[in-house]
């Protein structure tokens, strides 16, 4: 029977630096390429198709990955490791398939945004938390005060849930300036 794979977790709002702790846990792990996948959905295209990218331009190949896609068709025996990014745009069936990839001994590490810009609970997020081997929840400086930011403040008028975009359209903030208009 193959050994439980460990779920390790990078969670907080945007500015917190998850894609880069992300990469860097990648470049860490000392895989060869045909040893892990790093998976990104098709809803997020800031930075073009094949590659995650940080907000201060690194970036690290990937797949793109539409809801409906089989994932078992991109594991081959030889995946040890499986990265996702921006995880809480995925959806309940994903969440099935990381669970049947720990299971396989396969570990996952996933970044993504623990709260929407309304502070609620985002996404894949919340459930991936709970079953996590390993959780680091980052923070970023508040674009106001510069204290410990965990709220993604939507600076545009713009009510859709999901409205992909960067400095263009969010900022980091703490608590306190989180509930401030400007």
């Amino acid at each position: 029977m193959a050994m439980q794979g460990k779920l390790t977790v990078y969670y907080g709002c945007m500015f917190a630096g998850k894609t880069s702790a992300l990469i860097e846990y990648i470049s860490k792990a000392g895989l060869r390429r045909n040893e892990f996948l790093v998976l990104k959905p098709a809803v997020d295209i800031r930075s073009g198709n094949r590659t995650i990218t940080t907000h201060d331009g690194k970036s690290h190949e990937c797949v793109i990955v539409e809801q409906d896609t089989d994932l078992n068709e991109l594991i081959t025996p030889f995946i040890r490791m499986i990265a996702i990014d921006e995880a809480q745009f995925f959806d309940k069936v994903f969440f099935s398939d990381v669970k049947r990839f720990l299971a396989k001994g396969i570990h996952v590490v996933a970044a993504g945004l623990d709260k929407d810009y309304l502070g609620r609970p985002f996404g894949l997020m919340p459930m991936l938390q709970t079953i996590a081997t390993e959780k680091n929840h980052l923070k970023a400086v508040c674009n106001h005060c510069g204290k410990d930011a965990e709220y993604t403040y939507r600076k545009v008028d713009n009510k859709v849930l999901v409205l992909i975009g960067n400095a263009n359209h969010y900022e980091a903030r703490c608590e306190s300036c989180y509930g401030r208009e400007d």
